[in-house]
């Protein structure tokens, strides 16, 4: 109950081969899975879940992991993010942050750099050299 998209969040990541992008979460593999399916969002090729790190946000285990299992460093990432564990975790990694304003006042979004959803979100994977990983040309409207 209560569990639903972002808006547009659907539409984003299916618009995005599956190999490009990760969930990383606090919760464990099964409640992350069965919150995905109830959202309608579909289910990353990379999902690092509680239990496959040592310690949790704001620790950025879980998103150097999942720049690794994609075959990325961190700091080729965006970390899209609406909690301040999240956020703390997606900067400590080096990834670059953007903030969805879900969850988090409007008062503590004044340095951030943050989207309302995703509906004026795109992206488009561009296929890196030699055919190997994506470079992703993301835009917000």
């Amino acid at each position: 109950e209560g569990i639903r998209e972002v808006a547009g969040a659907g539409a984003l990541l299916r618009s995005l081969p599956r190999d490009c992008w990760a969930v990383v979460t606090s919760a464990d593999r099964a409640l992350a899975t069965s919150r995905l399916a109830l959202a309608g969002l579909p289910m990353p090729d990379v999902l690092v879940a509680a239990e496959d790190v040592a310690a949790g946000k704001p620790d950025p285990e879980g998103y150097r992991a999942a720049a690794h299992r994609l075959g990325l460093s961190a700091d080729e990432c965006i970390v899209f993010e609406d909690a301040a564990a999240g956020i703390a975790a997606g900067r400590r990694s080096g990834a670059a942050v953007v903030v969805v304003a879900t969850t988090l006042p409007s008062s503590a979004l004044a340095e951030e750099t943050w989207i309302a959803d995703f509906t004026a979100t795109t992206a488009v994977a561009v296929a890196g050299p030699q055919g190997k990983g994506y470079r992703l040309d993301v835009r917000f409207g």
